[in-house]
């Protein structure tokens, strides 16, 4: 590891002590370190879009295979910066989250500097705590300035998701459940656009998603699909075909729930 590469994991890792000295939110403790054990809440699915987008075997660039499938366009302002609902606006903030990880992946930093801003509306707009304000406008000054390389930058970005996990998880079920399903849904579908089929194999957050939005009374298309995605996933084997119409499934839910 280079000189400057160690310097920025220091940097890092001194930021996100400072984060969680300050509390994740207002009225909760400080979160340890040593319990947040990857955002775990009320099952045993854990989301981390970091290592899943890592995981995607493609021959375009994650960040490329961003711009084909994003429902918010090269610019967020229509969609991130559009009135929405307190609960739609968490699936928002998770859709601008995971697509600026891809974008920050394939060093694309106009547009995951893009994401972050939106994202920084989106708290102002929610009045979220100062803390986790100021995280995210960390980490865009931070992509801004290149003081540090991309991959530090997005090691730094990759620990806020747990983070909001459990500010989202304080508001309510709902809420928790919208913003995992904002970010699972990009990663699902730059899955199924770069043909890794073996990772559309997603039974334990089939299973989350269908319980949590048949709870909440999701609308009937979004059931729908998910049942649909889930009948791919369990075949013995998974076609380019297949993968295509679970791009398409992902599409669907991504319009009935934005």
């Amino acid at each position: 590891m280079s000189n400057a590469k160690i310097i920025g994991v220091i940097i890092m890792v001194a930021l996100f002590a400072v984060f969680t000295a300050s509390g994740a939110y207002a009225g909760k403790k400080s979160i340890n370190p040593e319990d947040f054990n990857l955002s775990k809440a009320k099952t045993d699915v854990v989301f981390d879009s970091s290592v899943f987008q890592s995981g995607i075997t493609s021959d375009k660039s994650i960040g490329t295979l961003a711009k084909e499938q994003s429902t918010i366009g090269t610019k967020a302002t229509a969609y991130g910066f559009a009135a929405k609902s307190e609960e739609a606006k968490f699936f928002l903030i998770g859709t601008l989250y995971a697509e600026a990880l891809a974008y920050l992946r394939s060093n694309d930093i106009d547009l995951a500097a893009d994401r972050l801003k939106a994202i920084e509306k989106n708290f102002i707009d929610l009045n979220v705590p100062s803390s986790l304000y100021n995280y995210i406008s960390k980490t865009r000054n931070l992509l801004e300035t290149k003081r540090y390389s991309v991959e530090v930058v997005g090691e730094f970005l990759s620990l806020f998701q747990p983070f909001y996990e459990d500010y989202a998880k304080g508001k309510g079920d709902d809420w928790l459940t919208l913003f995992r399903a904002g970010t699972w849904l990009v990663d699902m579908s730059l899955a199924a656009a770069a043909g890794d089929t073996n990772l559309l194999r997603q039974k334990a957050k089939l299973d989350y998603f269908t319980t949590e939005m048949k709870r909440m009374d999701a609308p009937k298309g979004a059931l729908d699909a998910l049942a649909e995605i889930t009948k791919i996933s369990e075949q013995k084997e998974i076609a380019e075909k297949d993968a295509k119409q679970v791009l398409k499934l992902v599409k669907k839910i991504q319009t009935v729930l934005g």
